[in-house]
């Protein structure tokens, strides 16, 4: 169900950017007003454009959203704190966590901007949960790459580095 509600918000989204995209080439005067002179084939384009929108709003999300683990040696109790300073320092809030069962410690971070949040479509959530060998974290791809790479600098040992 997650799936489709990212497919239906990147579709709005990317309707609205070529929508505004169109706009801005119209009061430019780059283009006609008429959709026959701003498409080839007028309003028949229109649904070529929405079915090349809807391939590419249902594409992003199996590509744009991963899990991918980090190497952060010690226990959840060790390790939260220094997680949540680096989540902080990279513009994240503890939004919630659950750490009642052992085995089972989540952390969940929002981004703390609401700015950012908008231009996300609310879509930044970043999920952690404690593994064995670390944590195991999901939510944009762009960011966690950055995110496992500061948290796994955080928490390198020096018997790692020689």
């Amino acid at each position: 169900m997650k799936y489709l509600v990212r497919v239906v918000k990147y579709f709005i989204y990317l309707s609205v950017i070529l929508s505004l995209f169109i706009i801005v080439l119209i009061a430019l005067d780059m283009v006609g007003t008429s959709l026959d002179e701003i498409f080839k084939n007028g309003a028949k384009s229109l649904w070529q454009v929405a079915g090349i929108i809807a391939v590419f709003a249902a594409a992003y999300p199996a590509m744009g959203f991963v899990r991918r683990g980090a190497i952060i040696p010690g226990s959840y109790r060790d390790t939260r704190e220094g997680v949540i300073a680096v989540m902080h320092d990279r513009g994240y809030v503890l939004e919630s966590e659950n750490a009642d069962v052992p085995g089972e410690e989540r952390l969940t971070f929002r981004k703390r901007s609401p700015l950012l949040r908008l231009t996300r479509m609310f879509e930044d959530r970043i999920t952690m949960v404690k593994e064995l060998a670390g944590y195991r974290l999901e939510g944009p791809s762009k960011d966690l790459a950055r995110l496992i790479g500061a948290l796994e600098f955080r928490f390198r040992t020096p018997e790692a580095d020689s």
